[in-house]
């Protein structure tokens, strides 16, 4: 009987992980200027990281990475949760009116499209649910990065050979309805890296104990940053995978 449940239990895990797999975009986007690569292993069969970028109007691009609290079927079920909230606050933007001429992305406002997510999340899941939540919007004809950072850990902008960590301009999504978002600004220079992770990247450890760090990562990506971006994946994988053993 054991046996029994436990392969019916392999099998919804299995049909979970494919449902999850859809979440996830199927091709790069066609932004002018930009290269987008990204990849998740999840540690179990479902996870609760989540990446997806979405092109606007004007040719502008919607990019997020969240890292939801939790492991296995929650977590993936709060994840899905934060899809559909993202694809319906960005689509509820398509419908507005375009901004002034220069503002080619000025009707996503990213702090303003987070404290919606925040307050779908809050609104819809429970009290204890929450994730950690980084959404950007990249203008191609200014090459302006206007991004909002919920908690999540900073991305590295690599720059001229030096990594330095992003702004976190306010707390988790889905905890405090009425919390405020800020937005930061940053002009991407031919050359310049942005790598964007979760803690499977960071908090791994090898037998001493010793987690793998945002350190090692931003060596790993000042080292790498003359490469293309689905190389500094596998880099950043293999440098995870041998430090844990």
């Amino acid at each position: 009987v054991v046996a029994k449940e436990n392969e019916r239990m392999q099998a919804e895990l299995q049909i979970a992980r494919e449902v999850q797999d859809q979440l996830f975009p199927k091709a790069p986007p066609s932004t002018p200027g930009l290269r987008v690569d990204a990849l998740c292993h999840a540690a179990r069969t479902v996870s609760g990281d989540y990446y997806d970028y979405q092109e606007l109007a004007s040719g502008c691009l919607a990019l997020a990475i969240a890292d939801v609290a939790g492991k296995g079927i929650s977590a993936a079920l709060l994840m899905a949760s934060l899809q559909a909230s993202l694809r319906l606050v960005i689509h509820d933007g398509r419908q507005q009116p375009a901004g002034n001429s220069g503002e080619a992305c000025g009707v996503f406002p990213t702090s303003q499209l987070v404290s919606r997510i925040n307050r779908q999340l809050h609104a819809n899941t429970s009290p204890e649910k929450y994730a950690t939540f980084f959404f950007a919007v990249y203008d191609p004809h200014s090459s302006l990065l206007t991004y909002t950072n919920a908690g999540h850990l900073p991305p590295l902008l690599v720059r001229d050979g030096k990594a330095s960590p992003l702004e976190v301009n306010g707390t988790v999504v889905g905890l405090f309805p009425g919390t405020p978002y800020e937005e930061s600004r940053l002009e991407l220079k031919p050359g310049d890296v942005l790598v964007c992770y979760t803690d499977g990247v960071t908090e791994p450890e090898n037998e001493y104990g010793e987690m793998f760090g945002e350190g090692r990562l931003c060596e790993l990506a000042e080292r790498c940053a003359g490469m293309e971006g689905d190389q500094i994946i596998a880099e950043v994988i293999e440098a995870v995978k041998a430090f844990t053993g």
